[in-house]
């Protein structure tokens, strides 16, 4: 093996933990907040099933679609449990914003259970595929799940929107002056929860970005890929001040209302902004593809010239439709607008 094809292959086995890591902590947190939005409330002990069995899943498809085994069942589950400490440290998080003394037993035995668990999925299938069949193009499956990781929080802050909770969360960064990471599980009610649920799903969605745009870095050998995921990092990062923002109005650790000034038209462009983010990630998952990067000659057609017309339209026509449903949205402002060119749309 040479020395291209070693470097290649430490892209493709680092990818493969960072997609099936990522991958079982998006499914564990989807459970985690879908379960929060039930009517009744569900025990701590019941919902503790499904999430190990999602991280057992991870271990299973680690297992099923790599090499790596056991072994590297047990890398996944302890990376999907490092993430996890993201809300693991509301669980922990004390009174007086600090942790609580038996924190330090839990983190390690949160990551002793994630590696214990995922290793045992693992080890459940060994097999590499079919034979033959070649594996998942690991850079398009980490750009698909940081895309769903962004549909999620996306869901989360049209809840955050529907229920008038923009504002339930009175400062920015901290979460009631506290630590936003510390601030604790049980007075995370009514608009509180959905407002810091969707904060907490903005940092996991940052940090799967920040992974991404890491990979296709150091793995890509295509200019304009990387350049694109360079610009969603920027987006991510320009997302979150908005949001942040669109609560306080100016850069501040103050909780007083008096320094406080919320802007509706940030939140307008933070929604926005936010659907053009998921775009650019579905649009990373397909550039990095296994069928896109195949050598296929490409199918002519007669209509090749009109369909490229029609896309290239469509896009800014999407964007105008995306602003128009903000503005109706935060200012209820524009409805026949609204209606009128998402017919004009639909007819693209």
């Amino acid at each position: 093996m040479d020395d291209r094809e070693a470097r290649a292959t430490r892209h493709e086995r680092r990818a493969e933990l960072l997609s099936l890591a990522f991958g079982s902590t998006v499914a564990m947190w989807t459970v985690a907040y879908l379960a929060r939005l039930l009517p009744v409330a569900v025990p701590n002990g019941l919902l503790l099933v499904p999430l190990l069995v999602c991280q057992g899943a991870g271990g299973y498809f680690a297992g099923r679609l790599t090499a790596r085994g056991a072994g590297g069942g047990a890398t996944v589950g302890a990376l999907s449990a490092l993430l996890n400490l993201l809300v693991l440290g509301s669980v922990l998080g004390g009174e007086t914003g600090g942790l609580r003394p038996a924190a330090w037993l839990w983190v390690p035995a949160s990551l002793g259970l994630g590696a214990l668990g995922a290793s045992m999925g693992a080890a459940r299938r060994r097999t590499f595929g079919r034979s033959g069949e070649a594996g998942p193009a690991w850079n398009s499956v980490l750009a698909g799940v940081a895309a769903l990781a962004t549909l999620l929080l996306l869901g989360a802050g049209g809840l955050v929107t529907s229920r008038e909770a923009g504002l339930a969360v009175v400062d920015w960064p901290n979460s009631f002056g506290r630590n936003m990471f510390l601030y604790p599980l049980a007075e995370m009610t009514g608009g509180v929860f959905y407002e810091h649920a969707h904060r907490l799903l903005g940092s996991l969605v940052g940090l799967v970005t920040l992974a991404l745009v890491l990979q296709l870095q150091l793995s890509e050998s295509r200019g304009r890929v990387k350049a694109l995921a360079w610009l969603g990092l920027v987006a991510v990062i320009v997302q979150g001040v908005l949001g942040g923002l669109r609560v306080t109005g100016t850069f501040t650790l103050s909780q007083s209302p008096a320094d406080m000034s919320p802007s509706t038209l940030l939140a307008a462009l933070h929604g926005v902004l936010g659907q053009a983010f998921f775009a650019l990630l579905a649009v990373l998952a397909a550039f990095t593809s296994r069928r896109w990067l195949s050598k296929l000659i490409p199918e002519s057609r007669e209509t090749a010239a009109s369909e490229r017309l029609l896309t290239a339209l469509l896009i800014p026509f999407l964007l105008v439709q995306l602003v128009l449903g903000a503005l109706l949205r935060h200012f209820g402002w524009g409805l026949l607008y609204h209606v009128s060119f998402a017919v004009i749309v639909v007819l693209i």
